[in-house]
């Protein structure tokens, strides 16, 4: 059997020993890097030649370059993307104690305020004991009697040629119910004018009745109202029927004296809610009627009917305010 010889195990050994060390040096070999030397003072000549023969290195990005002025970092100055101005806090920051004025105080906590009340709203009484007077002023017109009429005309005596307007009271008293509506009794009386026709006035021997001392006329009635907005303010309508006299004096003694019943009245206006008691009513009034009963006294010839005449239709219109009282009321 033939014995291996020495030489030819040691050069395996070598060529071995230069394969690992050419493997090593692949391995733990310094790579390249992609950042450009930078020049030192003491540079060769060499180094700069090679530097400007790979041409201009690209523009630094905007913001990245240290401002003009500023002091360079002690040490080797870092590359222009690397540097860092030094932080300043904003203007409007606060301050600590030991720098500057003390901060703002703050507000103070937020406290609730309620909104003011409403106004007050001064409700009528569901139901009430009704009490009111009126004052105003009323004007008759129409005929007072007829002596004679055809198809399309009455002829008679005017009642203002008797006795013209004048100023005029009511009283009112009755109940409210259901807060809207009222069922009251009435009595108005009215001082009436001297008459536009100074027949009835003429001395004797023209007339026998002289100058006229007065005349006045009366007229009591249920009524019934209705308002719209009893609490407030809202529109009334009011109606009634009643019983009217007319009566009137002369300087000579003759007296006349009329009467009939069944005399209807309408009325609007407006009723104002001034309290929970108290309201305002300011109304117009139309009436319309006929005097039935129609009576004269003459001194020396007595009392008599006025004959020949037959009743006619008459009216009156009063312009007044009334003040209204709600007692012993109940709410619903």
């Amino acid at each position: 059997m033939p014995s291996l010889k020495v030489p030819t195990i040691a050069g395996t050994l070598a060529w071995g020993g230069v394969l690992l060390g050419f493997c090593g040096s692949l391995v733990f070999a310094p790579r390249p890097s992609h950042a450009e030397p930078q020049a030192s003072p003491g540079g060769s000549a060499a180094a700069s030649a090679a530097a400007s023969a790979k041409g201009p290195l690209p523009p630094l990005p905007a913001g990245s370059a240290a401002p003009a002025g500023s002091a360079a970092a002690p040490g080797a100055a870092p590359p222009p993307y690397m540097y860092q101005d030094q932080w300043n806090p904003p203007q409007d920051a606060p301050r600590p104690i030991q720098g500057g004025p003390l901060p703002a105080p703050r507000p103070g906590a937020y406290v609730y305020e309620p909104p003011p009340p409403a106004p007050p709203v001064h409700r009528a009484p569901w139901s009430s004991l009704f009490l009111g007077a009126r004052v105003g002023a009323l004007f008759p017109f129409g005929n007072a009697y007829a002596t004679d009429s055809n198809v399309y005309y009455e002829y008679g005596e005017e009642w203002d040629g008797f006795a013209t307007g004048g100023p005029a009271v009511e009283a009112d008293v009755g109940a409210r119910f259901a807060r809207s509506f009222v069922l009251y009794a009435f009595w108005e009386h009215a001082w009436m004018g001297k008459g536009s026709d100074p027949s009835w006035r003429a001395p004797p021997p023209g007339s026998n009745f002289g100058e006229q001392t007065s005349a006045t006329t009366d007229y009591p009635g249920l009524g019934f109202r209705w308002s719209s907005r009893p609490s407030n303010v809202g529109v009334l309508i009011d109606v009634g029927l009643g019983y009217r006299w007319f009566r009137e004096r002369w300087a000579s003694g003759a007296k006349m004296d009329f009467s009939g019943f069944g005399e209807f009245r309408i009325g609007i206006g407006a009723d104002v809610r001034l309290s929970r008691l108290m309201s305002i009513s300011p109304l117009l009034n139309l009436t319309s009627g006929s005097f039935s009963e129609r009576q004269v006294t003459i001194p020396g010839q007595g009392r008599r009917d006025i004959q020949g005449t037959f009743s006619s239709s008459h009216g009156t219109l009063t312009l007044s305010i009334g003040g209204n009282f709600d007692l012993i009321g109940a709410d619903d």
